[in-house]
């Protein structure tokens, strides 16, 4: 069985990786696994200081939710086996670990997220994946 992360961010590019992994698992002659990741970031500064710890975990728990919600239904109608995961962090470091981690045979990502840097060709993201896997990195426009 192979096993692929796939980044979710919510982004139109991480919804092309999505359909990207799902047409392939589709035709695919041994079985795919699909874990499907999303990082929400962890807020910085003074924000912490005034919001319950509970509250920001469920903030984030929340907001990833809605994130993954549409790409689990969508993976689930086509059949493909997956797994979901949420994670607060600092998002290459944490995909990259968590692929090595659960022996994933490769990454797949979009080349751009939610960063509203439209200038960039790849996302930063994107780049410090490639930079810091140990697995095929697939960018998916």
């Amino acid at each position: 069985m192979q096993k692929i992360l796939l980044a979710i961010d919510g982004s139109e590019s991480s919804q092309h990786a999505l359909a990207h992994v799902i047409k392939r698992a589709s035709g695919a002659k041994d079985q795919i696994q699909v874990l499907l990741v999303n990082v929400q970031y962890a807020l910085h500064g003074g924000v912490s200081g005034f919001v319950d710890a509970r509250q920001l975990k469920q903030f984030h728990h929340e907001e990833g939710m809605k994130v993954l919600e549409g790409p689990c239904a969508m993976l689930e109608s086509a059949g493909v086996s997956y797994s979901h995961h949420l994670f607060v962090g600092e998002p290459a470091e944490i995909i990259t670990r968590f692929a090595h981690d659960k022996g994933c045979d490769e990454i797949v990502i979009g080349t751009r997220g939610l960063s509203g840097i439209s200038s960039l060709l790849m996302g930063s993201v994107a780049t410090k994946i490639i930079h810091l896997a140990d697995v095929p990195v697939v960018l998916v426009k």
